[in-house]
């Protein structure tokens, strides 16, 4: 038979264990990078957050990859493959001229990254977060582009910045 001890600990041990564990997860459970639009003036180059219109669609997706269709958005997410080490985006916006011109511009933004496996937790499992070497662009639209957080995980916080060419007044 057992001793009132040993039962005493075991519950001990048992409820040590329960508290330990998070019952919750975050409820962004994906590592995806937030790209964030900002305008830059073409004076004095300050840059201010912009809301623009635009379309973001991945490049060499199958099937339907379209993520904003010419919506109004200051800020994206942007799903990154896990079996591969890069994933392009094609941004498409209008930019107006001096003379009063509209171009739809197409860039395309570059991702380089490396896909590492993260164990969150047993009620959570497992999840991918991406450490970004670089990411380059094209220049049609896009006067430059600045990796702010190079470890994308699921935390919900700016990774990336896109500054806009300066639009016409």
């Amino acid at each position: 038979m057992r001793t009132p001890a040993a039962i005493v600990l075991a519950l001990v041990v048992l409820a040590l264990q329960l508290a330990c564990t998070d019952t919750t997860c975050n409820e962004n459970r994906s590592s995806l990078p937030l790209m964030r639009f900002y305008n830059v003036d073409a004076v004095t180059r300050k840059a201010t957050s912009a809301t623009i219109n635009v379309w973001v669609e991945g490049v060499g997706v199958p099937g339907d990859s379209m993520i904003c269709n010419n919506t109004p958005c200051s800020e994206v997410y942007v799903p990154l493959r896990v079996t591969t080490r890069s994933t392009q985006y094609a941004l498409w916006r209008y930019h107006v001229s001096a003379d009063g011109d509209s171009t739809l511009l197409r860039d395309t933004i570059t991702f380089n990254y490396e896909p590492v496996p993260y164990y969150s937790s047993r009620e959570c499992g497992a999840m991918y977060n991406f450490d970004m070497s670089t990411v380059t662009t094209t220049h049609h639209g896009i006067d430059s582009v600045a990796l702010v957080q190079p470890v994308v995980t699921n935390e919900l916080r700016e990774s990336l910045r896109v500054y806009l060419t300066p639009q016409a007044d």
